[in-house]
């Protein structure tokens, strides 16, 4: 409670205290909460799930016509107070509302382009750009996040390119800090039109102290809309994970969606990696069925199945799920999720 009214306070001596030319600013959310079905391999369990729940302000301040100020300050919420296991990245936080630190930055907005500094995407740039269970049981970075490659990092510097043809370029990098061979260094790259998204994503992430190799990505994605249906995946290629020379594993996924009626979506995903090491394979199964309520609020059932060599233990229900359930090495997870998202931005300077 001292955290929200530190944070009703703040909102609102910006409201009162500045003047509103030149600034926006938004708060939003996203409530997002369902019951789920875990079975780990072994035992099934009822669990009520908060799932990457999330608060924040973002705004802008114009400093001239060709120079914006750019901000964004977001945190993890749990609305069940459980904390930790609440999909938004892990935090010491039990019996608290306010969890982990999400995307947050401030930074500057130009003709050529824009560079933030903060906490900022790492995988999420890339897992996300076409991910039908984003956030829900099946999601695909239960399998892309699953050997450590982190969905967000501290103290990045972001830059990102102007669009020019429907291409841009994002550009990251964490320092090393003290720290010999720990720094960060991400390049994704876009292009879309129309219905057609593509992204190819390369990734040195340091281990520090722990290994002098870097653990690399490579990923591509894509997808495509067209009239009542999606369909799209991804492939990526890691090597040298968690800096463990020929500790290398590539993943794939393939996925579509289909329009039933002017409120529902019908989804299935299928997802596979195959690792180097012996019997460290696993195959994911999603299928869904997503229903809006109105442009807001979205009530959805998921059912998601892992199947695991005996060298691996992937998740059924993790990555920005909460609740995740870590089977035993071998064993073949899976849950069914009925969820409701909730999700607001109010703008109330301008």
């Amino acid at each position: 409670m001292d955290k929200f009214v530190f944070l009703t306070a703040v909102a609102a001596l910006v409201w009162g205290a500045v003047p509103a030319n030149g600034i926006e600013l938004s708060f939003y959310g996203v409530a997002h909460l369902s019951v789920d079905n875990v079975n780990d391999g072994d035992d099934a369990s009822v669990h009520t799930a908060s799932n990457s729940s999330r608060l924040g302000f973002v705004g802008q301040h114009v400093i001239s016509p060709s120079l914006t100020l750019l901000f964004q300050f977001e945190t993890g919420m749990d609305p069940t107070a459980q904390g930790e296991n609440d999909g938004n990245g892990g935090a010491d936080s039990s019996g608290q509302i306010f969890t982990k630190g999400r995307p947050s930055y401030v930074g500057l907005l130009g003709v050529y382009g824009k560079i933030l500094l903060g906490h900022m995407p790492a995988l999420d740039q890339w897992a996300n750009d076409y991910n039908l269970f984003a956030d829900q049981v099946g999601d695909l970075g239960n399998l892309w996040e699953g050997s450590g490659v982190p969905g967000r990092l501290d103290n990045v510097i972001y830059y990102l390119s102007p669009k020019y043809g429907g291409f841009d370029v994002a550009v990251s990098y964490v320092a090393e800090e003290g720290v010999d061979d720990e720094d960060h260094f991400i390049v994704k790259s876009s292009y879309e039109d129309q219905g057609l998204k593509l992204g190819l994503a390369l990734a040195s992430i340091g281990q520090g102290l722990e290994s002098s190799k870097e653990h690399n990505v490579v990923a591509v994605t894509v997808g495509y809309n067209f009239g009542s249906y999606s369909v799209g995946g991804g492939f990526q290629r890691e090597t040298n994970i968690r800096g463990e020379s020929g500790n290398d594993r590539s993943s794939f996924t393939l996925g579509g969606s289909r329009r039933v009626g002017k409120a529902g979506v019908v989804k299935l995903q299928v997802g596979t990696s195959e690792g180097e090491k012996d019997s460290s394979d696993a195959v994911q199964f999603a299928v869904g069925y997503d229903y809006n309520l109105d442009a807001s609020t979205r009530l959805y059932v998921a059912y998601s199945s892992m199947n695991n060599d005996s060298n691996v233990d992937f998740s059924a229900n993790g990555k920005g799920h909460g609740d995740k359930i870590v089977p035993a090495l071998g064993d073949d997870p899976s849950a069914l999720s009925l969820g409701v998202v909730y999700t607001f931005n109010s703008k109330f300077l301008k």
